[in-house]
């Protein structure tokens, strides 16, 4: 390092190159202030090399001595920033420097310098870099005049390890100003019994923090053990417990107090493995996972790891230090996959664990096995033992984004082609298969694979699939069958009611004019239509039951008017068969909720049925009862009974029984199997019962009573016909069937109405142009258009001069028909034949406009 020093008897003679050290810096701005001001105020000038601070305190204090252009002030920092090259003070940037700076104040009279070039690398621990530029500085003074004051403060010199270079600083200097000292030359050595001085405090200070810091450790070791992660303890050589650290008493549940001092035998379950453990520590072996079995306080036992060995004096053991790693949870879950993996190998299904993203088979059972038949699996990547499999499905796909995603997949049908025991026959078959990706503490390390041979399920299921679809083709099979005979018997319905209505018209017409030759014709007549409208009317409400088509018009009325009207409709039946009735009504205080219609025509029918199976003379009973409530209807008969396996059967559709002659004339076999539907849409029962043939039967009818709402919507009496003043209508029939078009018409004259009739469209807008029609009636099967259309017509042609009602009148009668005619504007839809009183209550319709009494 002294190699780069200039003694300070080879500077120049006119160059004084001092040296202030000082531990206050208000001590070196005063005495560096006094040197530069000597020189200013001389009518010299000063070059300034200082830190910021350091300037504003110069300028502050050499203010008004000397001119201000004869002081130059540099940013000491700046400087020594542009005379370093690669990293140390260069000579040549040195020179270009200063040089520059004293040529700007050459000529103006005595120059001093102050400089902290050399303290700033001192203060970074450049003392060498210092020096060496304290020997550019004495160089250049041999070439240049200047005085030179340089301060450093005693802080950058502090051990006995900075004494030889603060030497050298000394040396570099013709003048030494030590701290508390003057301008006045001192003696270099009081500077360095200064700097000893300051080593030596700082090698106090330097002891001091190293017995601190062994303290320190000896704190966080103390720390460290006794707050380790894992249990430690010290155990003297007669196995009695010396110490023990937190993690230890908290594994067994301890105390210090009941821990430490006993024998450390006491708490291992296992007496021989204990026994092995101090054998070998006090033979000097180090023990390295040992595994052992602790007995906690509450009794649980703790699998743990042991680390140790012995601390021995002279070769005489005095104790030993222990490590207890809790593994408790690794061998629970080690048990746990020993014995998950022992069910795999046993399993009735296919079951496989892979490790890895490779996918190494760590174990197969046999079905597995058999399933790929391959049998050497175990330790080979699924792409090494079953490059077959993975040419010909895509499990491996499934393994690989199973184990990337952490996701489970599960298949139901997997289909896979599998070679059978070396046949090299590929067999297809369908696997339901779950990949369960397998975790440990929350990393994923692989998958188990299980797949269920489900081929024999997949052929039953399609199986069951052909016999579905082929049900479900015989079911639209028979839904068309079903709307095809329905459309048949709404066609024969229509087709039986044409005939009809001029028939009824006609029997109505003979007895308003008094024909009394041909009154049991008439009567004769009478009664076979009314049967042959009962028969098409039965056809026609059974086909709506059976469609779901059937609507009640429920009410509330007396029970007894009801039954009347049943009784009514038999009456004449009744008298053929020269039967007793005997009826028993309900009290007209007895209300029932439903469609009377509807339950009339229940009782009629059963009513009907007895008289025809009774033989002539027969007593049928008609009896009514409140039974926990319910209402009961019965009828009883002593006819021709019922065989004891026909009973089940007679109210299915069509069911007749027994063929005999007498029994041709007993109807279709729709009565009952209407009745039972009816009864059903009214949340009731019926049931048959009968003692064998000749016994007579007995049919039960079982009816909700109404509700305490139902009761409070008691159907008003309806209303009958006027008996006063008739009101006269203009009436209008239109009707392709001439015989009924006439006949309708007829009745409406006996009645005192205007009736004009036409037989196709054309004539009917003929005739309503000037007739002026007030009611239309029109059948729905027109020639050319249908009925609808001209309904339209005539509104046009007869606009709103005067109120119009148009009726349809037509054979077809289901609720879609009805539907179709509310949607085109009729006011209403009679089905052919219809009742005179019917027709006529349309007309007096009390919605149309007054007219004065014909």
């Amino acid at each position: 390092m002294s190699a780069h020093l200039l003694p300070a008897s080879d500077t120049g003679a006119s160059c004084a190159h001092q040296v202030q050290f000082y531990d206050d810096e208000k001590i070196l701005i005063a005495s560096a202030a006094d040197f530069l001001a000597e020189a200013l105020a001389e009518g010299g000038c000063a070059l300034i090399l200082a830190t910021e601070a350091h300037r504003r305190n110069f300028r502050m204090r050499l203010s008004g001595i000397g001119p201000d252009d004869n002081i130059v002030f540099v940013d000491a920092a700046e400087a020594l920033g542009q005379i370093v090259l690669n990293g140390k003070p260069d000579e040549r940037l040195f020179n270009q420097l200063v040089e520059g700076l004293l040529d700007t104040l050459q000529g103006r009279g005595k120059l001093r310098i102050y400089g902290e070039l050399v303290a700033l690398l001192c203060a970074d621990g450049k003392h060498e870099d210092a020096l060496l530029l304290e020997s550019y500085w004495n160089r250049l003074a041999t070439r240049r005049e200047f005085e030179l004051f340089c301060g450093y403060p005693l802080s950058v010199f502090p051990g006995t390890a900075h004494a030889a270079v603060f030497r050298h600083v000394c040396q570099a200097h013709s003048r030494v100003i030590p701290i508390g000292g003057t301008a006045i030359m001192a003696p270099a050595e009081i500077a360095v019994l200064q700097q000893k001085v300051l080593s030596l405090d700082d090698e106090v200070l330097r002891r001091r923090q190293a017995e601190e810091s062994t303290r320190a450790r000896e704190r966080d070791l103390a720390d460290f053990a006794e707050n380790a992660a894992e249990g430690l303890h010290q155990v003297a050589a007669d196995g009695t417990i010396l110490w023990a650290n937190r993690a230890e008493l908290e594994l067994l549940g301890y105390s210090a107090d009941e821990y430490i001092g006993q024998h450390i035998t006491r708490f291992h379950l296992d007496q021989p493995v204990i026994q092995d453990i101090l054998k070998r520590l006090s033979a000097g072996e180090t023990l390295r996972n040992y595994p052992a079995r602790l007995v906690c306080k509450d009794g649980a036992i703790k699998h743990v790891l042991i680390q140790s060995n012995g601390r021995f004096e002279n070769g005489v053991l005095r104790y030993t230090r222990c490590f207890s790693r809790d593994v408790t949870e690794r061998v629970a879950r080690e048990e746990a996959e020993s014995e998950r993996n022992d069910l795999l190998r046993q399993a009735p299904v296919a079951a496989a664990l892979l490790v890895g993203a490779e996918h190494r088979f760590e174990l197969a059972n046999d079905v597995y096995k058999a399933m790929v038949g391959k049998f050497d699996l175990e330790g080979k990547t699924y792409a090494q033992a079953l490059p077959e499999l993975c040419a010909r499905d895509d499990t491996l796909r499934i393994l690989d984004e199973a184990f990337e995603s952490g996701r489970p997949y599960v298949a139901e049908e997997h289909l896979t082609l599998v070679e059978r025991a070396g046949s090299g026959r590929l067999d297809e078959r369908y696997f339901k298969l779950s990949v369960q990706p397998l975790k440990r503490v929350d990393r994923l390390y692989g998958l188990m694979l299980i797949a269920v041979d489900v081929t024999d399920l997949v052929a039953a299921r399609r199986g069951q699939e052909r016999a579905s679809a082929e049900r479900e083709a015989l079911l639209r099979d028979l839904e068309r069958a079903s709307r095809a005979k329905d459309e048949f018997l709404a066609v024969l319905g229509h087709e039986l009611r044409n005939p009809l209505a001029p028939i009824v018209t006609a029997l109505e017409l003979m007895k308003r004019r008094g024909d009394l030759k041909t009154s049991k014709e008439q009567d004769a007549i009478h009664r076979q239509v009314q049967h042959l409208i009962r028969l098409v009317d039965d056809l026609m409400d059974v086909s709506r039951v059976t469609r779901g088509k059937l609507t009640l018009r429920e009410e509330t009325v007396q029970l007894a008017s009801v039954l009347a009207k049943a009784v009514e409709m038999v009456s004449v039946l009744m008298e053929q068969r020269q039967h007793t009735l005997n009826a028993v009504y309900p009290d007209s205080a007895m209300l029932w909720h439903g469609d009377p219609t509807r339950l009339a025509q229940v009782i009629s029918n059963l009513l009907t049925n007895a008289a025809r199976y009774t033989p002539l003379g027969g007593v049928i009973h008609l009896e009514t009862r409140q039974e926990e409530g319910d209402v009961v209807i019965s009828v009883t008969d002593n006819g021709r009974g019922i065989e004891e396996d026909a009973l089940p059967k007679v109210f299915d559709l069509f069911y007749q029984g027994a063929q005999t002659i007498e029994r041709a004339a007993g109807g279709l076999g729709v009565g009952l199997a209407l009745v039972k539907s009816l009864v059903a849409a009214h949340n009731g029962t019926v049931e048959a019962r009968s003692a064998g043939p000749g016994q007579g039967s007995k049919f039960t009818v079982r009816l909700p009573l109404p509700s305490s709402d139902q009761l409070k919507a008691i159907a008003p009496e309806a209303l009958a016909l006027s008996s006063g003043a008739v009101l006269r209508r203009k009436v209008l029939i239109v009707d392709d069937n001439q015989d009924a078009a006439d006949l309708l018409g007829a009745i409406f004259r006996e009645h005192g109405h205007d009736a004009r009739v036409a037989y196709d469209p054309a004539a009917a807008l003929a005739l309503a142009s000037s007739f002026k029609p007030e009611v239309v009636f029109l059948d729905i099967g027109l020639p050319v258009m249908d009925g609808y259309e001209l309904a339209a017509l005539l509104r046009k042609e007869l606009g709103d001069a005067a109120p119009l009602k148009i009726f349809s009148l037509t054979g077809f009668g289901q609720p879609a028909d009805r539907e179709k005619s509310r949607r085109a504007g009729m006011d209403g839809h009679f089905v052919k034949p219809v009742e005179e009183a019917q027709v006529l209550q349309a007309v007096l319709s009390a919605d149309m406009a007054e007219r004065t009494p014909a």
